[in-house]
């Protein structure tokens, strides 16, 4: 018997509990842990039984596990386990807001300093992103409701494969990743490669390209929120080149006379290769001749524009001067006057699928994507830009990026999914004070959700989990829970759709429109 205080609905003393276990007709004896920490890794050392069964839906510790790896006990996990509460992973890229302006740092409890905070009072320690998930670049950790850590997700659910439902238990992974973003700084212009890319990029360089996973991600506004996405519409790409003259020095006159009669034509396979010709010719500037036109393009006005494309072009002159301060005389500056500029509202959802470019500028947003770090950088960035690759990889189509609008799936609830997104959908909650819902998020695969706003509580059987900004929590596949709303609440929660599990069709869900 564990000497564990304040397990729920359980408050009598170890030694009491024991009496009381002892006294059932079906149990041979009961012993009391003789651990002082909150495991009992020396009882089973001083026992040394055959088999540990920890179930009470609790996790074996790491220090448990050790031990019985170490004597060869047969350790039976994820008995009775309905939810995993859990400690995301705070990145401080550079990019990041600080702490009393992110909402990363309001998620992480540390959007004020206190003094069991890991920097200082006067730290400009920006905070850019919150990892809810096993990535193994920042995998989350598991914690008991009193906030002690009780190990890595990534070993948990190993140890725990139950919790993941019958497909998803053979890897012992979760296929998505859900992320929460702030952003001061604009980030690179990038892509994300296809599967196909993504191995062959990680078999040829793993030091750069870290797993052979694609990476299809949505983005999610929680605040106003700007965004580069996909190739401008061929007209209004044409009228940028002719009225910018360093942009058209780094394009040339042979793709700006293929984009002109891509806009005569109107022929698809005619403006996608006009685009192709034009960005790769842009991309493969030489870098002194990038140091030439830069300070130049950026030292006027926005010139005007021919067809009506005047005020697109003022709005993209404000990014590049923007980011010019940011990241200096980067090739990236031209590919913003390539990509769609996306201003977004909360609750608006851009879709990045593979392949094509994009760059987040400002704000804060829920991210969710196929578990997967890969990414191609073509600029903007102080880091490697693998321009051969990007320029090879990526969607030449242009016109207005795509947005997913969500279905409401009941009241004051809405579902982000779409057919091509295999891997995950998000579930939104804006539940108002007073209010309680149940849900099954998936019948046969696991839910990961937080709380970005709110007060709340969560009941699964006979136990129930306080809900306050920041909670995180894993529910285990099939699991049914009541969402009670104590303040007006505002979760997202994450998990596989059913096409993930019966892969040959359902019915859409979800329409991709594009995004005014």
């Amino acid at each position: 018997e564990r000497r564990r205080v304040g397990l729920p609905g359980i408050s009598m003393p170890a030694r009491d509990r024991v009496r009381l276990v002892r006294s059932l007709a079906c149990v041979d004896a009961a012993i009391e842990a003789v651990d002082e920490d909150d495991s009992v890794a020396d009882t089973l050392r001083m026992l040394h039984p055959d088999l540990f069964a920890n179930g009470g839906k609790q996790v074996a510790t790491e220090k448990e596990a050790a031990v019985c790896e170490e004597l060869g006990i047969t350790l039976l996990v994820g008995l009775g386990i309905e939810m995993l509460l859990l400690q995301p992973f705070t990145q401080h890229y550079e990019w990041g807001k600080k702490r009393g302006e992110s909402a990363v740092a309001l998620l992480a409890g540390e959007s004020e300093w206190s003094p069991g905070s890991l920097s200082s009072p006067n730290s400009s320690r920006p905070y850019a992103e919150l990892w809810m998930g096993d990535h193994p670049s920042g995998p989350s950790k598991v914690r008991t409701p009193n906030g002690a850590m009780t190990g890595c997700l990534i070993s948990t659910l190993k140890r725990s494969p139950s919790v993941l439902g019958e497909k998803l238990a053979q890897d012992g992974t979760l296929p998505f990743l859900m992320k929460v973003l702030s952003i001061e700084k604009a980030l690179s212009i990038q892509a994300h490669p296809d599967r196909e890319l993504a191995a062959r990029l990680h078999r040829d360089r793993p030091d750069v390209y870290k797993d052979a996973n694609h990476k299809p991600e949505i983005a999610i506004a929680l605040t106003a929120f700007e965004a580069l996405c996909g190739f401008r519409q061929v007209s209004e790409l044409h009228a940028f080149v002719v009225a910018v003259p360093e942009l058209r020095s780094a394009v040339g006159e042979a793709a700006i006379a293929a984009l002109q009669g891509a806009v005569t034509s109107g022929e698809l396979a005619e403006e996608e290769a006009a685009i192709r010709l034009a960005y790769c010719t842009m991309m493969r500037t030489p870098e002194a001749e990038i140091e030439r036109l830069v300070p130049e393009m950026v030292a006027r006005e926005a010139p005007e524009a021919e067809n009506g494309h005047t005020a697109a072009l003022a709005k993209a002159y404000n990014i590049v001067k923007r980011c010019n301060k940011q990241f200096g005389n980067d090739i990236g500056l031209f590919s913003i006057f390539f990509l769609n500029y996306v201003e977004m509202s909360v609750g608006d959802c851009l879709y990045m699928a593979q392949n094509i470019p994009h760059a987040y500028l400002s704000g804060d947003i829920v991210e969710c994507m196929a578990c997967s770090d890969n990414v191609v950088r073509g600029g903007l960035t102080p880091k490697y830009k693998d321009i051969d690759v990007l320029c090879e990889m990526l969607v030449y189509k242009g016109g207005l990026p795509p947005c997913i609008v969500p279905s409401p799936v009941g009241d004051m609830t809405w579902q982000y999914a779409h057919k091509d997104l295999e891997e995950f959908q998000v579930t939104k909650m804006l539940l108002p004070a007073g209010k309680a819902r149940r849900f099954c998020f998936s019948a046969r695969g696991p839910s990961l959700g937080f709380v970005f706003s709110g007060a709340g509580l969560l009941k699964i059987s006979d136990e129930t989990t306080k809900l306050v900004a920041g909670v995180v929590f894993l529910l285990s596949a099939g699991v049914d829970c009541d969402v009670i709303a104590v303040d007006d609440l505002h979760c997202y929660v994450a998990c596989c759709p059913p096409q993930y599990f019966n892969p040959p069709a359902r019915k859409d869900l979800m329409k991709v429109f594009p995004h005014a």
